[in-house]
């Protein structure tokens, strides 16, 4: 007679007690039913442990092949907190998108930065400036030194901006693949309360549209996941 294990292998993991661990694509119901439980700031809390757990690996692999750190391993961990406070102190219109607004939706995604998209209109863009200049903007990736001045005339010329902050990775997107600018952006948005401050998400059914368009490999992952949210979510709404 096969022992448990013969008979399952090459199948479907069983767990003990019988309860749905994962769903067809594999991704995890347990993580995502237990951050469903918990507040934004402390899903925002977990992912920045997270990160910080993601980066002290990859330095003890760097340390291993005794390599130099590169600019990536440098970043900072996320705190989303100081800088939404700065946007939301000079009254920027935006919307977080990506990974952080998965995670905000319930996401057991890990992300090291943060994705928003903002209105292009000329107060806005003063708006903009005002708030990220405490934090020190520079250009991700660009090396050391350049005279690169993050004001609304360069925020005019440009449409998207990746950067690096006191605070972390910020994304500032002008237009958001599958969904369109900030009008558009807005419509397809949440208003949720985190740190005292109301702010607008993109909807999961957004995130969908945007992770459908982008169409890379990640995206496609997250598809998997967001699509198991939205289950979760239509499950608990009323009849």
């Amino acid at each position: 007679m096969p022992s448990h294990d013969e008979s399952n292998a090459g199948g479907k993991i069983e767990f003990y007690g019988g309860y749905e661990v994962y769903d067809k694509n594999g991704i995890d119901l347990t993580l995502l039913r237990e951050n469903l439980k918990r507040t934004v700031e402390n899903r925002l809390a977990n992912n920045a442990r997270g990160a910080r757990l993601a980066n002290a690996m990859q330095e003890a692999g760097r340390r291993l092949r005794q390599s130099s750190p590169n600019e990536e391993g440098r970043r900072i961990v996320i705190d989303a907190s100081p800088i939404l406070q700065q946007m939301a102190t000079h009254q920027v219109e935006f919307v977080v998108i990506g990974g952080l607004a998965m995670r905000i939706h319930g996401s057991a995604h890990i992300t090291d930065d943060l994705d928003v998209c903002y209105r292009r209109t000329p107060g806005n863009l003063q708006a903009v400036e005002a708030a990220f200049a405490p934090l020190h903007p520079y250009l991700r990736g660009a090396p050391p030194g350049l005279p690169f001045r993050f004001d609304a005339r360069t925020i005019q010329a440009g449409l998207n901006f990746t950067l690096t902050t006191d605070h972390g990775a910020v994304d500032l997107l002008g237009e958001v693949s599958g969904v369109g600018g900030y009008d558009q952006a807005l419509a397809q948005s949440i208003e949720l309360e985190m740190f005292g401050l109301k702010i607008h998400v993109l909807s999961i059914d957004g995130l969908i549209a945007a992770k459908t368009a982008a169409g890379r490999l990640k995206d496609r992952n997250h598809l998997l996941e967001l699509e198991a949210m939205k289950k979760l979510r239509d499950a608990d709404l009323p009849p």
